[in-house]
């Protein structure tokens, strides 16, 4: 596998911060970031889009069974609770829960308050996370991909289209259906709704307007 490309390098480090990389590939890829600057950067990259998206999502309380099925497996026959292997397997994993808020996610919440950002999760219509599209400071649109979108592509372009309220799709320009895509609009995803992703001729739209089906779409969020 070659770590030197940049395009597998987003990928693993976009696995690694979603938590699709587990096992040995994680580890081995652990082990790799600590020697690479450059992995390092990309994690950190994905954790400041990724993790303003859990910020956002709402509390949920988790069911009473939940509960009843922690204390059951805390104390399996007459054990007591502290001696239960799975009651340490909990405390040692909230401990490493603490341990990222403080070190990653409680930076990242200081940085979010001082500038909010502007980004958008683009999913398929079965609800699969296709893209992210994260605006700068600079007005600079980052898509970057979460998968191959070639066999979506299936030869054609992928356009990206801003859906202001009220008003008729506004072209942003074509993504790569691999990797990292920069696009520049002004005032970046100010003003905007939505996102759309369709299928269009290779160049693009022929007529200025979405001409082909959209496979993703999502909603601009504040964070």
């Amino acid at each position: 596998m070659n770590y030197r490309n940049p395009e597998l390098c987003a990928r693993l480090a976009a696995d690694y911060v979603c938590g699709a990389m587990r096992g040995g590939a994680r580890r081995r890829f652990e082990g790799l970031m600590a020697a690479d600057a450059t992995l390092r950067r990309l994690v950190r990259d994905w954790e400041a889009d990724i993790y303003p998206l859990l910020w956002s999502l709402p509390p949920k309380t988790p069911p009473k069974r939940v509960w009843r099925a922690i204390e059951a497996r805390l104390n399996p026959g007459r054990r007591g609770w502290w001696q239960a292997l799975g009651f340490w397997r909990i405390v040692s994993g909230v401990l490493a829960v603490a341990l990222v808020a403080g070190v990653v996610i409680y930076p990242m919440q200081v940085q979010r308050e001082v500038q909010a950002q502007l980004m958008a999760v683009l999913q398929s219509p079965q609800s699969e996370a296709m893209l992210v599209v994260r605006a700068d400071a600079a007005g600079v649109l980052h898509v970057q991909t979460l998968q191959n979108l070639a066999a979506r592509a299936d030869g054609k372009a992928l356009e990206l289209w801003a859906i202001p309220p009220g008003q008729k799709p506004q072209s942003i320009g074509l993504v790569s259906p691999e990797g990292l895509t920069a696009l520049r609009r002004a005032k970046g995803l100010e003003g905007v709704q939505q996102l759309a992703i369709t299928l269009e001729p290779p160049g693009g739209s022929p007529t200025g307007n979405p001409t082909g089906p959209v496979i993703m779409s999502g909603d601009v969020l504040s964070i």
